[in-house]
């Protein structure tokens, strides 16, 4: 669980569902730092859809409002001014050493533009902390708090192990399952063999090397997290929302290449954060862990793939 979480709260629907979302992730003895964001006085009267909704009194209101919304966690509230919503959060959340972001998933709205707008692709790329993203309707969920099982996706060309650690240690504090989900991509087929292969040896050969490397990643989970793997086919995007379905949460890394790069870099990004029916968690690479290479597959890889588990 994270220590010390930002969320940013306009009042709307989607900012509720942002800080239930917070309420969940918040560790015991953590805190919740609630940011109202409210327009300068001199923008009041400027129609700028970068401009945030809120005036002060109107970001006052919110902050109390918040802070009787929430009783498991402590509250923090804050009054942030600022011409950008998602720059004065990101900027907040430097200042307060939050190790986690938590936003809306709308299209429409301050927290809808801060997450479907070019700023939100720049949170993700840049934050140097994990980004939360809470599904539509949250906050309405009966029991929304209970994380059971976390889903953490793989890039077998280019592993981001930081995802993985941060899934691990999710599931270590809720005792939740972990399920880690690696989808086959043509580029982990070296060019050369695939000149020389057949349609289908290329298929059984991304299938067994993607399971050869989700099984390396998982040995990598200590006896005491309850895991398992799963390879998929297919699309990124559709294979990972169709696993969204059955998880609490969606763990994914962010290093700019790879097929999880381009979740968080492109149009792929707007699939799975709006359409994804758990929460989603986006986390940095660190560039600095050691852990399994990505690789590249012979034709030695042929056969299909199957799914393997681990712990208890």
């Amino acid at each position: 669980m994270f220590h010390k979480v930002i969320v940013g709260f306009d009042g709307s629907e989607h900012a509720r569902d942002a800080l239930a979302l917070g309420a969940a992730l918040t560790a015991a003895g953590g805190e919740l730092i609630v940011c109202c964001v409210h327009h300068f006085k001199s923008l009041s009267a400027r129609v700028d859809p970068a401009e945030p909704r809120l005036d002060r009194a109107a970001a006052e209101r919110c902050a109390e409002e918040a802070t009787g919304l929430v009783s498991s966690v402590a509250i923090n509230p804050i009054l942030v001014a600022g011409a950008g919503a998602a720059i004065a959060l990101q900027h907040t959340a430097k200042q307060q050493r939050a190790d986690l972001i938590i936003i809306g998933s709308s299209h429409r709205g301050t927290l809808g533009r801060v997450l479907m707008g070019s700023v939100t692709q720049e949170t993700l790329h840049e934050a140097s902390c994990p980004v939360a993203i809470a599904p539509v309707g949250f906050h309405d969920r009966p029991g929304n708090s209970a994380i059971t099982r976390i889903a953490v996706g793989h890039d077998v060309v280019e592993p981001t192990p930081d995802a993985l650690s941060a899934a691990v240690a999710l599931c270590e504090e809720t005792g939740a399952e972990l399920l880690l989900v690696a989808v086959a991509e043509d580029a982990a087929v070296d060019d050369q063999e695939r000149d020389i292969m057949s349609y289908a040896a290329i298929t059984q050969a991304r299938l067994r090397a993607t399971e050869e490397s989700a099984s390396e990643m998982l040995s990598t989970v200590p006896d005491s997290v309850s895991a398992s793997s799963e390879v998929r086919d297919g699309d990124p995007a559709e294979q990972l929302l169709a696993v969204s379905d059955d998880a609490d949460l969606l763990v994914l890394g962010s290093h700019g290449r790879g097929f999880v790069g381009r979740l968080i870099m492109g149009s792929v990004s707007d699939r799975v954060v709006r359409a994804a029916a758990c929460a989603v968690l986006v986390v940095p690479s660190s560039k600095s862990s050691d852990v399994p290479s990505g690789k590249r597959l012979s034709g030695k890889h042929l056969s299909p793939a199957i799914g393997s588990s681990h712990g208890s």
